[in-house]
């Protein structure tokens, strides 16, 4: 294996179109690269929440048993080079519980990017952060937390509470530091973009991939993020209102699946 791209977040930075992509085109992929996302390495997701939650360094020991379940589990070949992409790795989302920021993402990065180098020693680890225009990235992120859970706030208060969570050049600094002299690389959503198809594209960039193979890759279109603006206040109201937990998480549910909150249109 010459080189692994970790690819850990951070939430609501085109993530989605990331693995939308690599994995609509892991066939052609396959034979220079493996593709590994959320659903191979959810134990591990389920911890990095867990620490992100308690940043108790004790719940950082379970990373190590989690990794070896997923690549057990799901083992991959070393003749080519492997992405992995999973925005639980750098915990939950900055809204969700009681998570007032990504301050856990160093350690689990850290502990993650380290695993990857001793588990494949002759392979380059890198690590590749997408990130996001703050003010987009907090009305996102307040959506996001709006539909999965019962918050009450209106979005200017969770952009006032969590304005530092989306201060992503300082937490990309703190992770370079802490993984060095494992590299950092870190792509903006905005200039990931505009790169011939689009997020996706643009991460392959950083791995590098034959020149034939650009030719046969599938393009996954937009994602449907524009659900019209009064859902949100609905959700806003529903979390509001005197209806158990379980009547709102449905209500919620059927109205997005009406809004295709999530689906994909082609480009």
């Amino acid at each position: 294996m010459r080189q692994i791209l970790l690819h850990p977040g951070f939430h609501r930075t085109g993530t989605s179109s990331i693995q939308h992509f690599l994995w609509l085109n892991r066939d052609v992929l396959s034979p220079h690269l493996t593709i590994r996302l959320n659903r191979h390495f959810k134990p591990l997701a389920h911890r990095c929440h867990r620490y992100a939650q308690s940043q108790n360094p004790l719940d950082l020991t379970e990373l190590i048993s989690a990794l070896d379940q997923g690549f057990a589990e799901n083992p991959v070949p070393t003749d080519r080079d492997l992405i992995i992409s999973s925005e639980g790795l750098c915990g939950d989302i900055p809204g969700h519980q009681d998570i007032q920021d990504y301050s856990a993402a160093p350690a689990l990065i850290t502990y993650i990017s380290g695993y990857l180098a001793e588990r494949f020693p002759d392979a380059t680890v890198r690590v590749l952060l997408t990130t996001r225009e703050p003010k987009s990235w907090l009305s996102s992120a307040y959506r996001h937390v709006l539909r999965r859970n019962r918050i009450t706030m209106p979005e200017e208060d969770f952009v006032a509470q969590y304005a530092q969570a989306g201060a992503f050049d300082q937490i990309i600094a703190e992770v370079a530091e802490a993984i060095s002299p494992i590299e950092t690389l870190y792509l903006p959503l905005e200039l990931a973009q505009t790169a011939y198809l689009g997020p996706g594209g643009a991460v392959l960039d950083q791995i590098g991939i034959p020149d034939h193979l650009w030719k046969a890759l599938k393009p996954v279109g937009i994602g449907a993020q524009g659900a019209a603006p009064h859902i949100w206040g609905q959700f806003l109201a529903m979390n509001r209102s005197d209806r158990s937990d379980e009547e709102v998480t449905a209500q919620k549910e059927d109205m997005a699946e009406a809004a295709k909150l999530g689906h994909w249109r082609g480009a």
